[in-house]
């Protein structure tokens, strides 16, 4: 049992700093099976990535045998279609073993540890339910950012319009259309990342919830993860900025500093394809150590949500559920 479990039972709501270092805890404490989920969701979604990758390129093939340079077209075409099958068991399997990290903080926390393959195994059967997940999120985004963005057009053209005009009669024409271009765009983003920010908060802790709870389907775990951070947007934020902080110079060293250093090298030189490689590599093993410190942190917000939404003891509610949470 982890030191982590074995405090599981004294911990009550959190602080945001206790939340972060209750993930750090766990982090630390299960670093190497963690790091062993990371690499195996990586796996499978770089794998269903490469399976559409060699659809596209047999079937564009076929395609220029039998038809040139239109078949060829076509034949990409069709194996970018057939590719998705790949790409989407790829990246269920990706969304899923994800949320096995955090099933296993959240586990931990409550004093009933479990193993990987254990986790694993009381997930697997919702993989469908995974790749629906991923879907729903990504029309939840889509529509948070195009209601986002008309609001801020809205706002952000009627604030600098208003602006533009008062600046124009008090100092002259030019400098009040550059002010209000100016207060415009600074409301009009501000209010797209607001909208952006709230919806991504409401519904940071939905994967972890589909891992969790027997119960629930993809739309429940959504609808689950709005109702839990209903009154916790400002905590959210502050975990994440945190969490943000902390990986900031693992992410600089394997994927700003690369990128940096690929603008000032020739695109036709050798040098610049070993830079490229090394890159990608060095991005991957970024994605290795970040991954399940994220999750964990979903883990352990999950339980402080529940514990100030429900106030109950969370070991012996999931011990009375009767389902092997």
């Amino acid at each position: 049992m982890t030191p982590s479990a074995q405090q599981g039972n004294q911990l009550g709501p959190l602080n945001p700093g206790d939340v972060v270092s209750a993930a750090l805890r766990l982090y630390k404490d299960r670093f190497k099976t963690f790091v062993q989920l990371a690499a195996l969701a990586t796996l499978w979604l770089v794998a269903g990535l490469a399976g559409m990758g060699m659809a596209i390129a047999l079937l564009a093939g076929v395609g220029l045998g039998l038809g040139g340079d239109g078949g060829a077209i076509a034949g990409g075409l069709l194996g970018f279609l057939v590719g998705f099958a790949p790409l989407l068991y790829g990246s269920a399997k990706y969304y899923a073993i994800s949320g096995v990290i955090g099933r296993l903080s959240f586990q931990d926390l409550i004093n009933q540890p479990e193993t990987s393959l254990e986790a694993r195994r009381q997930v697997a059967p919702r993989l469908g339910q995974f790749l629906f997940l991923g879907f729903l999120l990504m029309l939840a985004y889509l529509a948070a950012y195009l209601v986002g963005a008309l609001a801020a057009l809205i706002a952000g053209g009627s604030v600098g319009f208003l602006t533009a005009g008062i600046f124009s009669a008090l100092i002259n024409e030019p400098v009040g259309a550059v002010i209000g271009i100016i207060f415009g765009g600074i409301l009009g983003l501000g209010i797209l990342l607001v909208a952006l920010i709230w919806v991504a908060s409401r519904l940071f802790i939905a994967e972890v919830v589909l891992a969790i709870e027997p119960r629930q389907d993809a739309g429940g775990s959504m609808s689950r993860s709005w109702e839990l951070t209903q009154t916790a947007i400002m905590r959210i934020q502050i975990v994440f900025l945190a969490t943000f902080l902390i990986q900031l110079p693992i992410v600089s060293v394997t994927n700003y500093i690369p990128s940096i250093l690929l603008e000032f090298l020739p695109a036709d030189g050798i040098v610049y394809g070993i830079t490229t490689a090394l890159s990608l590599l060095l991005s991957l093993v970024g994605s290795l150590v970040v991954l399940p410190l994220w999750q964990a942190v979903k883990g352990v917000l999950y339980y402080d949500l529940r514990s100030r939404r429900e106030g109950l003891d969370l070991s012996l509610r999931q011990a009375s559920d009767g389902e092997g949470v």
